[in-house]
């Protein structure tokens, strides 16, 4: 019989055997302090973080995300629904629960009727929101990694980005020889203390891949900026909410330093945490305007429940009219004329 407790029973078992669910999918991944990632293998994506399963926290442990189509919308977000839709996709057609509850019995030689599910004790809402943040110690400090970069970044100064904004968030060149970093623009990650907890770098030549590389160990449990934006969203009450470190620069440039990013098309619990942590009482959700960014900010809004005040600035058919579909691609006179008016009378 397929019950509820049966299923919860997979899913423990199957997280507490991550790697040989992944190894038996051939599916190459990378270890975090907090989470294994890999490309999605149901949607077929080439990203190497494009996809993860939480591997530690209180809440979410043995939940899977994929980032870019949000796949674990599709087949629930536990390790039981990410083998189903590993399953289904490679099949073509849709893994019953019950063809599922056998694949995994005979993958973990398990017989599920004889497990019986030891009871989770429910946390309250006072200790979720007193939980640390877990953040492996790095002992870098600010002035270290102005010393190793050349900043501003003139990658960055030749695509429009004003030399102050980038010497405010320490964006810099790395051209050191043998270095993990080497011929990228390196981004400082800072959480809101101001301890540096990694980096992310861009490629300066375009044949430099991949694109995006992270520092080793850089865990997205930190919301970009907000060591920056953390005084501006306490004095306004707000906080605008992007996807990537650009548009955070771009806002910061047009008079908006109340902005943080989640790196990428999706909020997870630390950074939903930190965001009940900031004193914010209404979120703006500038995420992006083409398909994926309307799906982020669905989910943001689903995640979030009734936490805050939303604004979504209905302004799709504007950025289409002018060919563009985010906010880090707008001019300061585009966000003031079209983003401004959706602020009034709360900053």
């Amino acid at each position: 019989m397929l019950t509820q407790n049966k299923i919860s029973s997979v899913c423990n078992a199957l997280t507490d055997n991550i790697e040989t669910v992944l190894n038996h999918f051939e599916v190459e991944f990378v270890e975090f302090p907090n989470r294994v990632s890999f490309p999605c293998p149901i949607h077929g994506g080439d990203s190497p973080e494009g996809c993860s399963i939480f591997t530690d926290g209180l809440t979410n442990r043995g939940n899977w995300s994929c980032w870019t189509r949000h796949c674990h919308e599709e087949y629930v977000d536990n390790m039981f629904g990410f083998v189903r839709g590993v399953i289904s996709s490679r099949l073509g057609r849709d893994f019953s629960m019950k063809e599922t509850i056998e694949f995994c019995e005979k993958l973990l030689g398990t017989n599920f009727e004889e497990v019986e599910l030891k009871p989770k004790r429910s946390k309250s809402l006072i200790e979720i929101f007193n939980r640390e943040i877990k953040r492996h110690k790095l002992e870098v400090t600010r002035d270290d990694i102005i010393s190793r970069i050349d900043i501003p970044s003139k990658y960055y100064i030749q695509r429009g980005f004003d030399e102050n904004t980038l010497k405010t968030f320490d964006v810099g060149d790395c051209f050191g020889e043998n270095k993990p970093m080497s011929g990228r623009v390196v981004v400082p990650i800072y959480d809101e203390d101001y301890n540096y907890i990694g980096c992310v770098g861009r490629s300066i030549k375009e044949h430099l891949k991949p694109k995006w590389r992270h520092s080793k160990g850089f865990s997205k449990n930190a919301l970009y900026g907000l060591n920056i934006a953390k005084d501006h969203i306490l004095k306004t009450n707000t906080v605008i909410l992007v996807e990537g470190q650009g548009d955070v620069w771009k806002l910061f440039e047009a008079g908006l330093p109340m902005t943080v990013g989640i790196f990428g098309a999706s909020i997870n619990e630390d950074q939903l945490l930190l965001l009940e942590k900031s004193g914010a009482l209404n979120l703006v959700i500038l995420t992006d305007y083409d398909e994926a960014g309307e799906k982020a900010a669905e989910q943001i809004f689903k995640k979030c429940g009734r936490r805050f005040n939303y604004i979504r600035p209905d302004i799709k058919n504007e950025l289409s009219a002018i060919k563009i579909k985010d906010v880090g691609d707008m001019t300061t006179e585009q966000i003031k004329d079209l983003i401004f008016p959706y602020l009034e009378g709360i900053i």
